[in-house]
């Protein structure tokens, strides 16, 4: 008999549409937490649904992990439309990356600030990139490519 658990890729376990952003995923686990949890069969007599708790709580908490990471989730999401529902961390075949803007960054200092708008963008969180392109620029005013990740994020700002 197949486990209903291994048939549910983690956006379907957490409730999530494929396009969910950061703030999303998390309130889409604090939900998830809320009826899964463990702690919540301590009092059980029945070691079977604590056991299972367990399972469905840990592959929840495996699910946040990979979609909240950037480069994990782009991974994941490779995996998925090969028919993969787990992450695995050892594939091989990475995907693409795409706006990968911190080797082109040569201020030590602006390269915090870039990796962090990177994430807010593939989060869509445009208020939080705009924030850290800003903050990268200061270090690097000069830099084009920085000065026109940060019109993007203007752009969706507006709309």
């Amino acid at each position: 008999m197949t486990d209903r658990l291994d048939q549910l890729d983690y956006y379907t376990l957490l409730g999530l549409s494929t396009d969910a952003n950061a703030d999303q995923i998390r309130q889409a686990f604090h939900r998830f937490a809320l009826r899964y949890h463990p702690d919540k069969y301590l009092r059980s007599d029945d070691a079977d649904t604590l056991r299972r708790a367990n399972q469905i709580f840990s592959r929840g908490a495996e699910a946040y992990r990979v979609l909240l990471n950037p480069e994990q989730r782009s991974l994941y999401d490779v995996g998925m439309e090969q028919g993969q529902l787990r992450y695995d961390p050892e594939r091989t075949d990475r995907a693409p990356r795409s706006g990968r803007v911190s080797a082109e960054v040569t201020s030590i200092r602006a390269r915090p600030f870039v990796k962090k708008a990177q994430r807010a963008m593939k989060s869509q969180d445009w208020s939080a990139a705009q924030i850290m392109l800003k903050a990268a620029l200061n270090h690097e005013p000069q830099n084009s490519k920085l000065q026109s990740m940060l019109e993007e994020v203007e752009r969706e700002l507006r709309k």
